[in-house]
């Protein structure tokens, strides 16, 4: 099962390239990019979110195609 300690980056680095934030808390606020929450073998839930910075780069990228 490995050490807890490492979860969140676990699922950090499986994330990539996207920047994500991670959190154990559920957020807020549902937006257009939340997700149910994913537990990891230790019983944590997680909340796995892209950044603003990702999304504001996204929002950038479409504009440029078109």
């Amino acid at each position: 099962m490995g050490d807890h300690g490492t979860c969140a980056e676990e699922l950090r680095i499986g994330m990539h390239p996207v920047e994500v934030t991670i959190s154990t808390e559920p957020p807020l606020v549902r937006g257009p990019y939340t997700t149910d929450g994913f537990t990891c073998p230790h019983g944590i839930t997680y909340w796995i979110e892209p950044t603003g910075e990702q999304v504001a780069r996204w929002v950038a990228e479409e504009a440029s195609d078109g």
